[in-house]
C-alpha cells in the first residue's frame, strides 16, 4: 500500500489467524473465495473483485484503506491447486495495479445457529488494470477498466 507498507505482513501467523495459520504463507492473506466479472455489450465492463477472508490482523489496515481512500500500487491473488506430488503449488495468479478499496462487509456468524463459522469479511475492490497468468500454462492477458462501458 502506498502509506501503510506491506499490509499482509503477519497475516497468516498464529497470532493473526489462530490454527488457520499457515507459516509457509505467513505474509500472504488466505483468501476464502473470490469473484470476479468482466462482460461485453459494446466494449469491456469491468465489475469488482471481491474476496471473501477472514478477520485477520489486516482487517483494522483495510478499513483505514477505505477511508483513507488509499491507493494500493498492486495486489496479487494466487491459486493454489494439488500437484501429482501430492502439494500445493501456485498455479493462476491475477494482479490489480492502482486498486483501491470500495466496499467492505464484516460478517459475523449468528451465534447460536452458525456457532461453528467465524468471523469473515468480504473485501470489494475496484482498480485501472487487471492481469491474469497461467502460471503453469504459460497464457497471459490484461485489461483496463476505463475501457469499461460507463
Amino acid at each position: 500500500m502506498e502509506t501503510q507498507g506491506l499490509i499482509s505482513a503477519g497475516c497468516s501467523t498464529l497470532d493473526s489467524v489462530g490454527n488457520k495459520a499457515q507459516p509457509e504463507h505467513k505474509d500472504q492473506i488466505m483468501v476464502y473465495a473470490l469473484m470476479h466479472s468482466i462482460s461485453r455489450s459494446q466494449n469491456v465492463n469491468h465489475h469488482e473483485l471481491i474476496i471473501t477472508k477472514p478477520v485477520d490482523k489486516s482487517s483494522p489496515l483495510l478499513a483505514k484503506a477505505l477511508s483513507d481512500n488509499e491507493k494500493m500500487a498492486i495486489c496479487e491473488f494466487i491459486l493454489y491447486r494439488t500437484s501429482k506430488a501430492g502439494i500445493y503449488q501456485p498455479y493462476y495468479k491475477i494482479n490489480l495495479s492502482k486498486a483501491r478499496i470500495s466496499s467492505i462487509d464484516f460478517v459475523t456468524p449468528h451465534a447460536v445457529l452458525e456457532k461453528e463459522l467465524e468471523p469473515q469479511e468480504r473485501i470489494a475492490f475496484i482498480y485501472e488494470d487487471i492481469s491474469w497468468e497461467h502460471t503453469l500454462a504459460g497464457t497471459n492477458a490484461m485489461s483496463k477498466w476505463q475501457d469499461r462501458v460507463q
